[in-house]
């Protein structure tokens, strides 16, 4: 039976009530068909657009609670409850005990293991203890096999390895056929994924793929002991919220990790895993896009989300051009230039310096913040960080309150001091 949804002409009275809350505007208002047998008094009809319509249920809930509060009133009431939908029967034949294992997937730019996976090796270390169950890692590449002990000496039990002159540069469509394939052949019981801009495109197309759901940039992570279902943690709404998103009737059950969320594994040289190679033939697996260039960034600027030291300008420098003190400050301690998002959507500093939920997450060793008060957003992008200096005008601010060190004054009075200072000490 295929999904189905409807108007009972009679019924409607062209109230607009289910195009308010139709969330893909699907519904409109349209005029009634002229000499309409049997005749009615409402000049209005809903008309469903069912090629965009996700079949939600929303407005058949808000027609019939207006029946419902018309038959309170009229209990002989012919109108309203007007939207019948009928919806196929998805039936679940996974049989989710088959799978077992804890999964992350190591990736590599440019033949360099990038170290989210040993963040992940964290996270999924304790999900497999919790499981009792072997953590693996998946790496796909050119030249990269042997990388593949390095993941082990970080906490692997075991890592599968495609190593194939196809993936010496990433292409979505490969990759994802190429991990596909291993997830329907081995059956992970959960796949982590980074949510780095590789990831997060790489880590949708294989949940589709794999027939599976998908938790995006989560931030926490438990298992549940009675039934081993993982239950994966989100902000929301702008990090008011947080969203906790369970995947029970589908495997493996996957989750991008924000980077810079967790610790990293420790490194135990000699560690023992088991190196698996798995084969590759690129023939069997077709492609629409090919690989044409890269292109570098040319820019000098250290990375926020691998630096040590860092920065960050807020909306108490005033003027873009705090950025230029901010920028030197950082040069002279060797550190990264980071900022809060209302700078960014000011347009006083590109976004790839941005901090917090909406920008990138750090973990540095010390974060300086300049005239940033730190709403809740910002908090979430670094607060992990071992050593926050504040300094900002407003005692109260948020920011002032979390930080190792407050400093109170002005940023454009306070930091040529102590870039001073540091030059003598270099000096």
């Amino acid at each position: 039976m295929a999904n189905e949804i409807f108007v009972i002409t009679e019924r409607c009275t062209g109230c607009g009530s289910c195009v308010k809350v139709c969330p893909v505007n699907c519904i409109s208002m349209g005029d009634r068909p002229a000499n309409e047998q049997p005749p009615v008094k409402w000049k209005k009809l809903a008309i469903i657009d069912v090629n965009k319509c996700v079949y939600c249920n929303a407005c058949v809930e808000d027609c019939d609670k207006l029946y419902e509060k018309t038959k309170a009133k009229m209990p002989d009431t012919n109108v309203f409850k007007a939207i019948i939908m009928k919806k196929e029967e998805v039936k679940v034949t996974v049989d989710t005990a088959s799978y077992k294992g804890v999964w992350c997937y190591a990736e590599q730019r440019h033949g360099k293991i990038v170290p989210t996976i040993y963040e992940m090796l964290h996270v999924g270390g304790k999900m497999a203890k919790d499981l009792n169950e072997e953590l693996s890692a998946v790496l796909i590449g050119h030249n990269v096999a042997a990388q593949a002990q390095d993941i082990i000496e970080h906490g692997a039990d075991k890592v599968y390895v495609l190593d194939h002159p196809v993936f010496e540069f990433f292409v979505d469509e490969i990759y994802t056929q190429a991990l596909t394939d291993l997830i329907k052949k081995e059956k992970p019981n959960k796949l982590l994924m980074p949510a780095s801009i590789i990831g997060r495109s790489f880590a949708s197309r294989v949940a589709i793929c794999a027939n599976t759901g998908i938790t995006a940039d989560a931030t926490g992570f438990e298992i549940d002991k009675a039934t081993g279902v993982m239950h994966a943690t989100r902000p929301s709404f702008g990090g008011n919220l947080m969203a906790t998103i369970l995947c029970q009737k589908h495997r493996p059950e996957m989750a991008t990790v924000r980077p810079m969320s967790f610790p990293r594994t420790p490194h135990e040289p000699g560690r023992k895993g088991q190196i698996i190679n798995v084969p590759v033939d690129p023939s069997k697996w077709k492609c629409r896009t090919k690989f044409v260039k890269f292109d570098p960034e040319q820019a000098d600027d250290v990375d926020i989300a691998a630096a040590d030291k860092i920065v960050s300008g807020g909306r108490g420098l005033s003027k873009p051009d705090g950025f230029k003190l901010i920028e030197e400050f950082a040069k002279a301690i060797g550190g990264a230039v980071g900022a809060s998002r209302p700078t960014v959507d000011a347009g006083w500093i590109t976004y790839k310096h941005q901090v917090g939920l909406t920008g990138r997450t750090v973990r540095p060793k010390l974060y300086i913040a300049c005239g940033i008060s730190g709403q809740i957003q910002h908090l979430a992008g670094m607060s992990s960080a071992d050593t926050i200096v504040a300094i900002n005008k407003d005692v109260e601010a948020p920011l002032m309150k979390l930080a190792s060190l407050s400093v109170e004054g002005d940023v454009y009075e306070l930091i040529p001091l102590i870039i001073k200072e540091i030059n003598k000490v270099k000096n």
